[in-house]
């Protein structure tokens, strides 16, 4: 690789990256314009900013580029409560050191036994990288930000000259980083009231991009009061409670706000927790503003359904009401209650294509577009009291 110090890196490409930080600020693509430059610009494989809560040792979301859902998932699992390069650049951080360190240059010599233990090495080869390298962008209270950069085994291990540079770069990002998670907040409150008017029968939560709750309407109060198994922390973010009820919610309100950030359309995931006897469903949404709304507001929407009072379809009546099919009557049973169609397809034993073949009709049939519109429809009209 040539040196990132040549004449023209710093005539050009450097303050086209500082520009690319602060543009994130306000730009609709957030920070992903700086990350796939910067990757392009240092030949990386991936990079990403990691939000976590080190107060609970878990990560809350991730912005990410070629690190695909299979990966973050492993990684939110086995990989994030202990992360030991994220846990060298806090240690660095908490001396007043604030730098990057790369897995190659900095976790001494028993890296590849770190590597081995942790599973760090498993999760980088899942997805074709090799070494990383990362640092603190910004931390405010346990809301972490850890940005890393990864490159593939056919790229060069990274440099401390090159780890030099990377260091120029956090100063701005600490300050771009702030502004954005201040603005995030700013910016989705034109679509509450309409988003609360749309739902307001429904436990209502609204993430920023950011991933922090800028909102939560008095039914979602009511529900999180009763110690659901989901609750939000002094650092005004939203987890829920069991590691993987907490590994599975983080990438789904991941892959949300990303669709949000990037105008696109993403299917609504629904994930069902229970805690005791309490139990309710969540349909995580993207953040989408309507056409000539007038709003930019990005992050994610999360609608709770409380099933704790009872649990059970009446079967007959959704036959009954919609005129679906046996096969599609268990599809619309098991989506209430929190599953995934890769679950269903699962535990039924069917295709995933099969089960999205049923669950169009069951869409077209009860005149519902998303599974959020359609969970909403079962939980009020088709269970037994």
């Amino acid at each position: 690789m040539t040196s990132p110090h040549r004449e023209g890196f710093f005539q050009h490409d450097y303050h086209e990256l500082i520009g690319l930080i602060y543009d994130a600020v306000t730009a609709e693509q957030g920070f992903f314009p700086f990350l796939r430059r910067f990757i392009d610009i240092f030949h990386g494989h991936s990079a990403s900013f990691a939000i976590y809560n080190t107060a609970e040792n878990a990560l809350l979301g991730a912005w990410t580029v070629n690190i695909p859902e299979q990966a973050l998932e492993f990684y939110s699992e086995h990989v994030s409560h202990r992360d030991v390069l994220v846990e060298r650049a806090m240690s660095f951080y908490q001396q007043g050191k604030c730098r990057f360190v790369a897995s190659n240059l900095d976790l001494g010599p028993d890296v590849q036994r770190l590597r081995d233990e942790t599973r760090a090495e498993e999760w980088l080869e899942s997805y074709g990288a090799s070494e990383a390298a990362g640092a603190v962008a910004y931390m405010e209270g346990h809301y972490l930000n850890f940005f890393g950069i990864q490159r593939s085994a056919d790229q060069p291990a990274f440099s401390y000259e090159e780890l030099r540079v990377f260091d120029g770069f956090l100063p701005h990002l600490h300050r771009a980083v702030d502004l954005y998670t201040r603005l995030m907040q700013k910016r989705c409150e034109p679509a509450v009231e309409r988003l609360v008017l749309e739902r307001v029968n429904r436990g209502i939560i609204i993430c920023d991009a950011s991933f922090r709750v800028v909102f939560q309407n008095a039914k979602a109060d009511e529900i999180l009061g009763r110690n659901v198994g989901l609750w939000i922390n002094d650092e005004g973010m939203l987890a829920a409670n069991g590691s993987e009820s907490a590994r599975r919610f983080a990438i789904l309100l991941s892959l949300a706000v990303e669709a949000s950030i990037a105008r696109q359309d993403l299917d609504d995931q629904v994930l069902s927790l229970a805690h005791g006897r309490q139990r309710i469903t969540l349909v995580v949404s993207p953040l989408l503003s309507g056409a000539g709304s007038g709003s930019s507001a990005q992050g994610a929407l999360v609608t709770l359904h409380d099933l704790s009072w009872s649990p059970e379809i009446k079967e007959d009546l959704l036959q009954n009401l919609f005129e679906l099919t046996d096969a599609e009557v268990a599809v619309a049973s098991d989506l209430l209650h929190g599953q995934s169609l890769s679950d269903i397809a699962h535990t039924s034993g069917r295709s995933r294509e099969t089960v999205k073949y049923h669950l169009n009709s069951i869409f077209r049939k009860t005149r519902t577009r998303r599974q959020g519109e359609l969970v909403s429809l079962l939980s009020r009209a088709c269970l037994s009291p």
